[in-house]
C-alpha cells in the first residue's frame, strides 16, 4: 500500500477569508462551519495568514491573522507533514498546491486520525457547499 499524501487527508472544499476583510467575516465562518482556523488569502490565492479561535477573543473589527503561515505541500506524506506541524505552535497548516497557491486546510485531528489508519472525516457543513 503507498504511502497517504497530505492530499488524501486534507479538507479539499477551502473555507478561507480574502485578505483586508473585517474579523467578524471569520468569526461568522468560524462557527458556521465548526472550524477553529481559516486561512487569510491574498489576491493570487496565496496564504498570507490564519485566523483561529484565539484571534476571535480580541477586541475590534480588523482581521487578526498569525504572524506565521505555516503551509505543506499536497504532495508531501502524512508522516512528514505530520512532523512539520508537531514543530509549530500550531494545530492545522495551510495546503498549498506546486505553485504555492492554496488548496485546503489540513489538521492535527486528521493527522491524528491518518497515522491510526483512521478515514479522513470533515465538518458536515462542507457538505453543502
Amino acid at each position: 500500500m503507498a504511502s497517504k499524501t497530505v492530499r488524501d487527508i486534507m479538507n479539499p472544499k477551502l473555507l478561507y477569508i480574502e485578505e483586508g476583510q473585517p474579523l467578524s467575516f471569520a468569526r461568522k465562518h468560524i462557527l458556521a462551519f465548526g472550524v477553529t482556523a481559516v486561512p487569510v488569502l491574498d489576491e493570487t490565492h496565496r496564504p498570507i495568514g490564519v485566523v483561529s479561535l484565539r484571534d476571535l477573543d480580541r477586541a475590534g473589527d480588523e482581521v487578526v491573522a498569525s504572524a506565521t503561515c505555516s503551509t505543506v505541500k499536497d504532495t508531501d506524506s502524512v508522516e512528514e507533514a505530520a512532523r512539520k506541524l508537531a514543530d509549530t505552535d500550531f494545530h492545522h497548516l495551510v495546503v498549498v498546491d506546486a505553485k504555492g497557491v492554496a488548496v485546503g486546510m489540513v489538521s492535527s485531528v486528521d493527522f491524528l486520525r491518518a497515522l491510526l489508519g483512521l478515514e479522513a472525516r470533515h465538518p458536515k457543513a462542507f457538505d453543502e457547499i
